[in-house]
C-alpha cells in the first residue's frame, strides 16, 4: 500500500490546467450535499466546490447507481490553511496515542488519515469525500465517515475484511461507480476519491492536472 508520505508522490510534477472550481449543489438529483457539515472541520463555504471534470465525472457515475441510491457529498474543496491545521491536529493526537513511537513513525501514521499539505488532494479541488444514500438514508459502510483507522482491523481501509457483508456490498457499489469514471481511492479511507491530484497522478504514472489553489482565487 502506497501512502501519501511516500517520497515518490512528493516528486510528482505538479501542473494546473486552470480548470474552474464550481459548486456541486443542484448538479443532479442523485448528488446530495451534506449541508450539516457536522463531520468535517472546514468552515469554508466552498466545501462543496470541485473542479469541472470532477463534476462531470460524478454526474456520469450516477448512471451506475442501483435504483434508490444516491451519492452524498461530505467534502470536496478544502482551503490550504485548513489542511495544514487538520494535519497538525492529527499528528498531535497520534503522538499522544503512541507515546513510544518517534516523530517519523507518527508522521507515517498521520498520513494514513490526513494528507500532508504538499500532496493533499482536497486543496486542489480534485478530491472528494463521498458516501451513499439509499432511499434518502445513509447506508452502512462499515464505519462512520472520517473514522480513524485503528490497527489491526483497519475498518476504514477500503478493502477491510472485518466489516459485515452489507457494508462490503455498499462499498462495492461505491467502488464500481467511482472507478468506472476514472476516480482513484486512497486505500485507508473508503470515502476518499480523487482525480487529477498527486495521488491520482502517481497511480496513473503521469503529471497532475491540478495543483492546490488558494481559497481567495476561487470565484
Amino acid at each position: 500500500m502506497v501512502l501519501l508520505n511516500d517520497e515518490r508522490i512528493a516528486k510528482i510534477h505538479c501542473v494546473d490546467n486552470k480548470e474552474k472550481i464550481l459548486s456541486l449543489r443542484e448538479i443532479s438529483k442523485n448528488i446530495i450535499i451534506d449541508e450539516t457539515r457536522r463531520q468535517i472541520s472546514s468552515k469554508s463555504d466552498l466545501f462543496c466546490y470541485a473542479r469541472e471534470s470532477i463534476i462531470k465525472k460524478l454526474i456520469e457515475a450516477t448512471n451506475y447507481l442501483p435504483d434508490g441510491y444516491q451519492f452524498l457529498i461530505k467534502e470536496a474543496y478544502r482551503p490550504l490553511s485548513q489542511q495544514k491545521k487538520s494535519f497538525e491536529e492529527a499528528f498531535n493526537y497520534y503522538k499522544i496515542q503512541y507515546p513510544l513511537k518517534n516523530d517519523d513513525e507518527i508522521y507515517k501514521i498521520t498520513c494514513e488519515y490526513v494528507a500532508p499539505v504538499k500532496v493533499a488532494g482536497h486543496p486542489t479541488g480534485g478530491a472528494i469525500d463521498i458516501t451513499l444514500l439509499k432511499d434518502g438514508i445513509e447506508v452502512d459502510m462499515g464505519t462512520e465517515f472520517n473514522d480513524i483507522p485503528i490497527e489491526p482491523k483497519n475498518l476504514t481501509y477500503l478493502y477491510s475484511t472485518y466489516i459485515n457483508n452489507i457494508a462490503k456490498e455498499n462499498r462495492r457499489i461505491l467502488i464500481e461507480c467511482m472507478e468506472k469514471v476514472g476516480f482513484k481511492n486512497y486505500p485507508t479511507e473508503w470515502w476518499h476519491w480523487s482525480y487529477g491530484d498527486c495521488y491520482w497522478a502517481f497511480l496513473n504514472d503521469c503529471d497532475t492536472l491540478y495543483s492546490a489553489i488558494d481559497e481567495n482565487e476561487i470565484t
